[in-house]
């Protein structure tokens, strides 16, 4: 079925009146805000997947994450629906599904019922890891490549891990054949950043005590008929240039490591606009339905800090921001407050501002030509809100 390219446009101008300061950043050389005088432009484009059904059931925070990637020349995106074993090809620039890759399910080249991450590599090869931490190199056909072995046991001896808790958010430094994830553990609530080399042979395992700060605002719906359910802060490890990122939604600062260096280091941001981080209590566990709503009506006016973008036109890291406007009641519709945030290739903090007539932040995506492609599901078919920036 063909689908219109073009859905919808629409034009909005933000802007903010304060200028940055730069004491806490020495490297800092800039006294104004790049985005001080921000206007975008939103365009809707669809998919035209011909007969094919996309299966959308993971065009979620998670699924955008590990389930959809750009080839490096960023003319092709790859979309691998978990469901039914299909690794979907798009042309970005004619915007059109250009081939079907199935996978098989057992066998020499099985991938498994629990594909947890699937990503194309620069070498035209993709990298799958399953449920429970296994990781391969498959071809684009589905064939099984090389199988990653983590030499686990040893990796975490000296500290409170579980072997398994190695693979947790695991990504793959192609280039430099590093691999890194987030080991945690949730029992005695310590995190950790693990850089291992030789995809998995040696390497070791860091402390990242400020961001286990996170684990404070859990909170765990237990009993009484009522069901289990939780909630709590994500986590974001990504490689979006050359530096290893990892943020959160709890705070604005994160942890920067540098590859070239082989160094790891707490970085704190000087924002305005928003505050710097949840500064609530929160009860951990609760035994009614009511209580668990309570702690997350708490939640809601607290600033959540999303994941960062790479944008090589203007060789900037931009990320974004909400904040919940309080609930005149319960059942009220929830309203939010969006930012948007400028760095340069160092991270230092260039510009901010409040962004105006969004009802949702662009989260997953990537930047393509100097705009901001988003994952949107509009109507049951794969399309993209593109964000054209004028600075």
């Amino acid at each position: 079925m063909k689908k219109l390219f073009l859905f919808l446009t629409i034009s909005v101008f933000a802007s903010c009146g304060k200028k940055l300061t730069s004491e806490n950043e020495a490297q800092s050389n800039h006294s104004s805000n790049v985005l001080e005088n921000l206007s975008f432009q939103v365009d809707t484009l669809l998919v035209d997947s011909g007969e094919e059904l996309f299966n959308l059931k993971d065009l979620s925070t998670f699924g955008k994450q590990n389930y959809f990637s750009v080839s490096q020349s960023e003319d092709s995106l790859y979309f691998f629906d978990r469901h039914r074993l299909i690794l979907h090809e798009i042309d970005l620039n004619s915007l059109k599904l250009i081939s079907n890759y199935p996978f098989e399910l057992e066998g020499p080249d099985g991938i498994g019922r629990f594909v947890y991450t699937f990503k194309s590599l620069p070498n035209k090869q993709f990298y799958a890891r399953d449920l429970f931490g296994s990781s391969w190199f498959y071809s684009k056909e589905g064939r099984k490549l090389t199988k990653i072995e983590i030499n686990s046991e040893e990796l975490v001896k000296g500290t409170n891990l579980e072997s398994f808790s190695i693979s947790n958010q695991q990504i793959l430094d192609f280039k430099r054949e590093k691999l890194y994830s987030l080991p945690r553990s949730f029992k005695s609530k310590e995190l950790y950043f693990a850089v291992m080399d030789s995809m998995g042979a040696s390497g070791r395992i860091l402390k990242i005590p400020e961001l286990e700060k996170t684990f404070n605002y859990s909170v765990t719906l237990n009993g009484n008929g009522d069901g289990g359910e939780s909630t709590g802060e994500l986590l974001f490890l990504q490689q979006p240039n050359e530096l290893v990122l990892i943020s959160s939604t709890l705070s604005s600062a994160i942890y920067v490591y540098d590859p070239k260096d082989d160094s790891l280091f707490f970085k704190e941001f000087p924002h305005e606009l928003t505050p710097l981080g949840k500064d609530i209590e929160v009860k951990n566990e609760v035994f009614s339905r009511e209580e668990f709503q309570a702690e997350l009506d708490k939640l809601h006016t607290q600033i959540d800090f999303w994941d960062f973008y790479w944008d090589k036109k203007t060789q900037r890291y931009y990320r974004f921001a909400k904040k919940g406007l309080p609930l005149v009641n319960r059942d009220s519709p929830k309203k939010f407050e969006h930012f948007m945030f400028a760095y340069d290739k160092n991270l230092t903090l260039l510009g901010e501002t409040k962004l105006e007539g969004l009802t949702e932040l662009p989260i997953g995506g990537f930047f393509k030509d100097g705009k901001l492609w988003s994952y949107v599901n509009v109507e049951d078919e794969l399309g993209f809100a593109v964000f054209d920036f004028k600075f």
